[in-house]
């Protein structure tokens, strides 16, 4: 339980969607691709998740924090994952001729 509250007082790891190659904050409208997404979330895991996590360990318990960076990992790169045909099924044109 304690554990619990805990990580309810961490506060969650926010990263930014970055202009590729650059460390630039993409203007307000602007999209990534997909491919682009999964590049900006490496990027946010190495740059960001782990840094946070070694400022946490010194506040609070090792396992705390990994808990914490693994609710991360499940957020944003697990459903990266699943492949697209499960997620969004392809759109099926019947045609019916008389």
């Amino acid at each position: 339980m304690l554990t619990l509250l805990l990580l309810a007082n961490l506060s969650p790891i926010q990263c930014p969607d970055w202009l590729p190659g650059t460390n630039v904050i993409l203007p307000p409208g602007t999209y990534l691709t997909r491919e682009q997404k999964v590049a900006n979330l490496l990027r946010c895991y190495c740059e960001v998740v782990k840094a946070e996590e070694a400022l946490c360990k010194e506040s609070y318990r090792d396992e705390d924090c990994r808990r914490r960076s693994s609710k991360w990992i499940k957020e944003n790169i697990m459903p990266l994952m699943i492949p697209q045909r499960l997620v969004s099924p392809p759109v099926r044109i019947i045609s019916i001729e008389p």
